[in-house]
């Protein structure tokens, strides 16, 4: 209630100072066609990328160097740290990059945000933007008319930077005509009690407009219209950069210990190179001015001279803190250690990932995973095999071995986990859905449709369970082997998937795909035949024959669905999956 009263009066009086003061609704325009224009490029490159950045993380982050490198190439391409900063948290969520190679990325990001600060400062100063920003906008629209996703991109990301022009343009007018009204540099404050109030402002500013990009943005142009002190601006961007961490860490909380961690890394870079920079400001100033002519930046430049403070910024965090990157690794661990949860509560589906694609849509894969490992594992036991070391070899010993029931009621499995667990996963989906493109929705209902079939096949066998319990204990020595080799043919294609799971290569996962899909069709002609021989002989009676059909059908079409969901979740390239689609119809 508070907080609504509290919206309320504040949206009152923005709307008082729009309509009241016509100077400062030009300056708040600008803010906000800058911050449109952040989002629609952020959406362009996201588009564009088609999971660009989801192959960065996994494959660039094998060591510390890489990582950080990682981060500042991405955030560099999305312009947007809180991107890289989300994937991030999802990908070490997912276990698909180690919590050190996240806090290296973490690292990287923080140098790939200065990025911003030195377009606007270097556009906005001598050169009439706003003339670039209106051709841009116009063939932005147009390009968004087109039905691929490589044109929707470009013309979000030209959209994005004419919005960006066009509010650089609406700011600096603002603190011109501000300026020659009122003389904000009168409010400047000196020595450190002003850089402390400045640090606060900066931090204030950007949880407020949630964009330490925008903040900056406000800066480098009230900096060029002489409307700030230097010394204040150079206090306001340390401000703007402590101001980034709370999105991570806000959206942590109710995430898991991973994404915890993570903000945890980003909480220590951004304090710990805060607290050393407004130590030593003035020396960091003076160093700036030193440094500034090497880069072609003159004297009077204060807007290019904060782009490159704001670079040092993060560069001294790196050279500090990446040394100690395992050691604030155990830190984090140590302070947040891992809670146990059970097989019905999602591991991988953290609400911090939902806006983002290609973040969301690893969760939801990876939480799938989990789903067929919980199934996998009931399956097993409803099968009477013991799941512990299972390969080939021990799986031929256990069916040689007198057989004992393992008590599986799969019902009641499904019922008090696995049903809750699927739910949360088609929920997160549909979710998530509403945040992607065309290809992106696409993927995410074949993950949904593994899912459906992973639920499908735990039925399936629940279906068969009596009759291979009752059989298996049968005297006809000719009906109890057939159920054995259908516990053989299921167990075996599992085993199988496990081996294709693991691989990486994606020539060893097609070799090893197309042996699955061959065994399939062997176990389809081979159980049709033995039965019809037998049946033939007299060997089984007409009864065990109806049922062991109905069950050996049941059991191929576990089979088959079992395959879909590897060919899903387990080929790892595209080419793989359409290489082997061709050879299927070709047979």
């Amino acid at each position: 209630m508070l907080k609504n009263i509290s919206m309320s009066l504040g949206f009152l009086f923005l709307g008082y100072v729009v309509i009241t003061y016509e100077n400062f609704t030009v300056l708040l325009s600008g803010i906000a066609i800058f911050i449109i224009g952040m989002f629609f490029m952020q959406d362009g490159f996201k588009q564009l990328s088609g999971g660009l950045l989801e192959r960065l993380l996994q494959k660039f982050t094998y060591n510390s160097f890489y990582a950080i490198a990682t981060g500042l190439v991405a955030t560099s391409i999305v312009q947007s740290s809180t991107i890289t900063t989300l994937l991030t948290i999802s990908f070490v969520g997912a276990e698909l990059i180690t919590l050190v190679q996240g806090i290296g990325v973490i690292f990287g990001s923080n140098l790939g945000s200065t990025t911003t600060a030195w377009i606007v400062s270097s556009l906005g100063v001598d050169v009439k933007i706003s003339a670039y920003a209106f051709p841009m906008l116009v063939f932005g629209v147009i390009l968004r008319f087109f039905k691929t996703n490589s044109f929707k991109g470009t013309g979000n990301v030209l959209l994005g930077l004419g919005f960006i022009f066009l509010g650089i343009a609406y700011m600096k007018d603002g603190f011109d005509v501000i300026k020659d009204q009122i003389d904000l540099t009168s409010y400047a404050v000196d020595g450190y009690t002003g850089i402390l109030l400045y640090i606060l402002i900066g931090l204030l500013v950007t949880i407020v407009i949630q964009s330490s990009a925008a903040t900056l943005a406000i800066v480098i142009t009230a900096l060029n219209a002489d409307s700030i002190s230097y010394i204040n601006a150079l206090s306001l961007a340390i401000g703007a950069n402590l101001g980034t961490v709370l999105t991570a860490v806000v959206a942590s909380f109710t995430s898991t210990q991973d994404a915890k961690r993570v903000a945890g890394s980003h909480v220590i870079f951004n304090f710990v190179t805060a607290s050393i920079i407004t130590i030593f400001i003035y020396q960091f100033k003076d160093f700036v001015d030193l440094i500034a002519p090497y880069f072609g930046i003159s004297d009077d430049n204060y807007g290019m001279k904060l782009a490159l403070f704001h670079t040092i910024f993060s560069l001294v965090g790196i050279l500090v803190l990446s040394p100690f990157i395992f050691s604030i690794a155990k830190f984090l661990e140590r302070i947040l250690p891992q809670r146990i949860s059970s097989a019905s509560k999602p591991k991988f589906l953290t609400p911090i990932v939902l806006e983002n694609p290609d973040a969301s849509l690893v969760s939801i894969k990876k939480e799938i995973i989990n789903l067929y490992e919980n199934c996998q594992k009931a399956i097993l036991h409803a099968l009477s095999l013991h799941t512990t070391g299972l390969n080939k070899e021990t799986l031929a010993v256990q069916l040689n071995k007198d057989f004992t029931i393992i008590d599986t009621n799969i019902d009641e499995i499904y019922q008090t986990n696995l049903k809750s667990l699927y739910s949360e996963i088609i929920k997160y989906s549909s979710l998530a859905q509403t945040n992607m493109f065309d290809f992106q929705q696409k993927e995410a209902g074949e993950l949904k449709r593994a899912a459906s079939l992973i639920v499908e096949v735990l039925k399936d066998t629940r279906d068969i369970q009596k009759n291979l319990n009752f059989y298996l204990k049968s005297r006809n020595h000719f009906i109890k082997e057939e159920y054995n080799i259908l516990r053989k043919e299921l167990a075996e294609i599992l085993i199988d998937i496990d081996t294709l799971k693991s691989l990486e290569d994606d020539a060893e996962q097609l070799t090893q795909f197309e042996i699955i899909k061959s065994e399939l069709a062997q176990n389809d002609l081979s159980s049709s035949e033995e039965i019809d021989t037998l049946i033939r002989e007299d060997k089984i009676k007409s009864t065990m024959a109806t049922s062991y059909m109905n069950d050996s059908a049941t059991g191929y079409s576990i089979q088959k669905k079992l395959v879909e969901v590897a060919s899903i979740l387990f080929l790892n390239s595209e080419l793989i999956k359409k290489i082997s689609e061709v050879k299927n119809e070709t047979k």
